[in-house]
């Protein structure tokens, strides 16, 4: 979420009044969106897993614990991290067990 603040407030900066007011050549507006269209779209694609890695990490004891006990055992940070992924796909294409084992080799 701070990505997405830092990125908002850039942006704001960036188109000040001074900026609106100077009348640059279409050649420079071109070049400037050249420029800042990748970047922007660099910036948001590589925040997305970073906030799935601060949701899924901390489950890593609970969802080896639900390996280990073949689903019995759903430890608080597990059931946190299955609720996240169930809510981030419509429907999911991993089942609890298979996201557990996916978390436990990833992190």
């Amino acid at each position: 979420m701070d990505s997405w603040r830092t990125l908002a407030i850039a942006i704001m900066v960036s188109i000040s009044p001074h900026a609106v007011a100077e009348d640059k050549g279409s050649y420079q507006n071109s070049m400037m969106m050249i420029t800042l269209a990748p970047t922007f779209i660099i910036a948001a694609t590589t925040a997305l897993p970073l906030a799935a890695t601060k949701k899924l990490k901390p489950a890593k004891d609970d969802a080896l614990a639900f390996i280990g006990s073949d689903g019995e055992i759903r430890g608080a940070q597990f059931e946190q991290a299955s609720r996240y992924y169930q809510s981030a796909y419509p429907s999911p294409p991993m089942s609890d067990m298979q996201l557990a084992k996916a978390i436990a080799v990833t992190f």
